[in-house]
């Protein structure tokens, strides 16, 4: 606000409202760390203390990432501006359970900044500080939004300009929390069905081709008086054991990482947490998905498979390999032999190359997940970032200013601003700019420039919005409540937020705001501003250094996928190939009768997946950039931050490089089974 509200308590009784005035500073504590100081609060956004006591005069409470992060412990002293205080506890925030320094950072560290909080006479010692004021609306048959705008208006009678309104559900260091969750919810919904349903086709497979070798045994035991009953009940004891011992095991091990998980989650959200809950409900999930899923896929291979009278089982007959469609509508005929025959192994089950070919796209991407997100990260925090926003500073006041800025500085104003679509209201940003601003650069798709006088709106809200270049939008401010029409006069191909620009005096305009003001400065030097005046101070090198360093994890959870794809894809074309080699033991054998050499059988056998698994990799690149796109647009519906898809061509590489590992990795394993079929093989086969 521009003036300090006396009235608080009559605001209270007027609105069914708890409020108070909160106060804050930030302790540089070195170059590259600061701790921003609070105000004991006792009516709002109340302090939870995690471990420890209530902060006392002369005590301290830290953030406990922050505190684990710089070696600090229970006891040990803190100083502000050389006075000591001893560190009580540690705590959270309600609106700060997402540590981050600016509204606008993607990624908190705790290394470099933190939350701490003083009591109230400690801290009233301290002079130059930010005050903000916290509401809470009690219940009311008007929802918040409703109440906020009745709230915001009797302000504005009593000559009180609201300058800065977040609402809880725009609060970045809350909503990221819930976004974050969300996703996580979903990739840990996701990955397991995708591996179970792996599992059940290499579960049947295995049934499929145990039935094919024991074709001629299962016909002796029908023709002796056996029931397909007691065959199937025989065979279907295999996966129900792999199931019933696979999800015992694996629901003990979920339940142990529970608290370590927890624990690492809780190093990034400042959560207060009491305990850990495992419901009967996920356990007997847990124990009963793998059964249903594996004994459902192999009862249905038994049917299939059984369903052949005696005779043609003790014959052979079901293990004769039909010409299916793919290989009948394949024209191969024109092709070297060697083509032809690695292409007709292939082809010749669908379920082994449906196998394959899904395991080769998952292990893509997981394996392209981490790149993936790591790519669209350096993109967006540099050629994008510094490409668009020129300047190194921004402060943004507490109240309107309208002297002349610093050398060298430029002014701009803004705001919160929402529209409605879909019964959501879409929150962003409204920026007023000067004209000719030398501080940001917006260009279209193809790279031009755009004239900043006229009205640009970034390409992530653009679509977020539903609006094209001519259409015309109807917005409303969060801080005014003033209701006004926009028409985007062009789209900048930008992801440093959501946001729409426009000429600063037009933006006062419509907004209501008094001309000439303005209520930040971007500068490309450090401005000395009391921070008693500023509502925040950002540096843009200081953003992508902290986004360096929190892209830290990022690399061990890139290992982690990168092993877990390397796992898969290895089992996945290590089975395929033991398949292939199987299957065809009569035709290896043939081959060392016609005086075929090694080297001429493993390339016909050993290479025939060679062209499902490159096709795989492909497919696999598309499915994950666009599945990746669908996720963040459904992460950050509710959250002012836009996420560009890309993935750097060195990264494709280098997952082709890994894939191609996989599959030199399994013909190694599996080249001493091809090399050990001995000639006679092919007599054996002619005799049954």
């Amino acid at each position: 606000t521009n003036i300090s509200i006396d009235n608080i308590s009559q605001l209270e009784n007027k609105f069914n409202a708890k409020i108070e005035q909160g106060s804050s500073f930030d302790n540089d504590i070195s170059d590259c760390k600061t701790i921003r100081i609070f105000r004991e609060n006792t009516k709002v956004n109340l302090p939870a203390v995690i471990e420890g006591s209530a902060v006392q005069p002369g005590q301290i409470l830290l953030d406990p990432a922050f505190a684990n992060a710089n070696g600090y412990k229970i006891g040990d002293s803190f100083s502000i501006e050389n006075k000591s205080y001893k560190i009580a506890g540690f705590f959270s925030l309600p609106n700060y359970i997402y540590i981050i320094k600016s509204q606008s950072d993607l990624l908190s560290d705790a290394k470099t900044f933190g939350i701490a909080m003083l009591s109230k006479n400690d801290f009233d010692s301290y002079q130059s500080v930010k005050t903000f004021y916290s509401i809470k609306f009690g219940s009311n048959t008007q929802n918040v939004q409703t109440q906020a705008e009745a709230f915001r208006s009797e302000l504005t009678k009593q000559g009180v300009t609201v300058t800065q309104w977040t609402d809880t559900a725009n609060n970045n260091r809350v909503t990221i929390v819930t976004a974050k969750i969300d996703g996580i919810g979903k990739v840990s919904t996701f990955l397991p069905v995708v591996i179970l349903l792996l599992t059940c086709v290499l579960t049947g497979i295995v049934i499929l081709r145990m039935i094919k070798q024991e074709s001629i045994i299962i016909g002796t035991l029908y023709a002796q008086g056996y029931r397909k009953k007691e065959i199937i009940n025989h065979y279907i004891r295999y996966p129900l054991i792999i199931a019933i011992l696979g999800g015992i095991i694996g629901t003990i091990l979920g339940i142990l990482t529970i608290k370590p998980m927890t624990a690492f989650m809780l190093e990034y959200f400042n959560i207060p947490l009491s305990k850990s809950v495992v419901t009967p409900v996920h356990i007997i999930i847990s124990l009963l998905l793998p059964i249903i899923f594996l004994t459902l896929s192999a009862l249905y291979i038994l049917i299939k498979e059984l369903r052949y009278s005696p005779v043609s089982l003790m014959r052979g007959e079901a293990k004769s390999s039909k010409v299916n469609v793919i290989e009948r509508k394949a024209r191969l005929d024109k092709l070297k032999f060697k083509t032809k025959f690695k292409l007709r192994e292939q082809f010749r089950s669908t379920s082994r190359l449906v196998f394959l070919l899904f395991g080769v796209v998952l292990a893509t991407m997981l394996l392209l997940l981490g790149f993936t997100a790591k790519s669209s990260m350096d993109y967006l925090m540099g050629e994008n970032l510094t490409g668009t926003l020129l300047f190194k500073y921004e402060y943004v006041y507490n109240s309107f200013h309208f002297n002349n800025p610093s050398a060298g500085a430029e002014t701009f104003s803004g705001g919160e601003f929402a529209m409605k679509k879909d019964g959501n209201d879409i929150t962003f940003t409204l920026s007023g700019i000067k004209p000719d601003t030398k501080m940001i650069a917006l260009k279209d798709k193809a790279g031009n420039v755009l004239d900043t006088n006229k009205t640009i709106i970034t390409m992530p809200l653009a679509d977020k919005l539903g609006v094209k270049e001519g259409g015309s939008i109807e917005v409303t401010s969060k801080v005014t409540s003033k209701t006004f029409k926009v028409t985007v006069d062009k789209i900048a191909d930008s992801y440093v937020g959501e946001y729409i620009f426009m000429p600063i005096d037009k933006f006062n305009s419509l907004v209501g705001y008094p001309e000439g003001s303005y209520i930040g400065l971007w500068s490309n030097n450090k401005l000395d501003i009391d921070e008693k005046y500023l509502y925040s101070a950002t540096s843009i090198d200081e953003t992508i250094n902290n986004f360096k360093a929190s892209m830290q994890p990022l690399q061990s959870a890139l290992g982690v996928m990168g092993l877990l794809a390397f796992i898969i894809g290895l089992v996945v074309i290590h089975v395929v190939i033991s398949l292939i080699i199987e299957e065809n033991r009569s035709t290896i054998s043939l081959m060392k009768v016609f005086g075929y050499r090694k080297k001429e059988i493993n390339s016909l056998i050993l290479n025939s997946p060679f062209i499902i698994i490159v096709i795989g990799y492909i497919l696999g690149i598309p499915v994950i950039m666009n599945l990746m796109g669908a996720a963040f647009k459904s992460i950050t519906q509710n959250i002012d931050i836009a996420f560009p898809i890309v993935i750097n061509y060195v990264y494709l590489i280098i997952g082709f490089v890994v894939v191609y590992l996989m599959y030199e990795l399994s013909k190694a394993l599996n080249k001493r089974k091809l090399n050990k079929i001995d000639m006679s093989e092919a007599l054996k086969s002619g005799k049954e």
